[in-house]
């Protein structure tokens, strides 16, 4: 089954779960409502028919504006047909999120990059604990607003270190309208 006949079949039999789907060079992406993300991912894995059995990824991107929210992107591959879908949904800062490690084992250490990166809460999850950044570290440097940190770089052939705050726009615009 194809994937856009997949995503017809799930609307049909999950008709509140999909808010959106598009289309983009042949990849198919669906978002989906948070209350129903386990029941649609359990059903592209565990059904015979979708078969979308490989969680190739599990990311996000922070988002500042309209509000600071967080886009959670799961990528599934079917490999009986080669078929990708694309599921995601958004989340409010520090929303939880359900885990899936029920589902993919392998989920676990793309949660605990989501929780150390972007501060996303995931709740179920047999080992939250941060895995890039030291125990003690303070924050979480892919939300947009993470502050930036500028140590001095000693450089060869006398190259100057370039300053983020002097070169990245929105930090120059977040200084002027302080």
């Amino acid at each position: 089954m194809t994937t856009a006949k997949v995503v017809q079949q799930l609307k049909i039999s999950q008709p509140q779960a999909v808010m959106n789907e598009s289309e983009f060079h042949g990849q198919l992406t669906i978002e989906v409502q948070k209350s129903a993300l386990k029941n649609v991912l359990n059903y592209l894995k565990s059904t015979a028919e979708p078969g979308y059995e490989v969680l190739i990824d599990l990311t996000a991107i922070d988002y500042l504006l309209p509000e600071p929210h967080t886009q959670i992107i799961y990528l599934l591959h079917n490999p009986t047909n080669f078929e990708r879908l694309i599921v995601k949904l958004s989340l409010k800062r520090n929303e939880p999120l359900p885990s899936i490690t029920d589902l993919w084992e392998g989920a676990d250490w793309y949660e605990r990059e989501l929780y150390d990166m972007f501060g996303v809460q995931i709740e179920g999850h047999p080992d939250m604990k941060r895995i890039l950044m030291p125990n003690d570290w303070v924050g979480h440097p892919m939300q947009r607003d993470y502050a930036l940190t500028e140590e001095p770089v000693q450089f060869k052939h006398g190259v100057k270190p370039k300053i983020p705050s002097e070169i990245i726009p929105y930090v120059q615009w977040n200084k002027k309208n302080q």
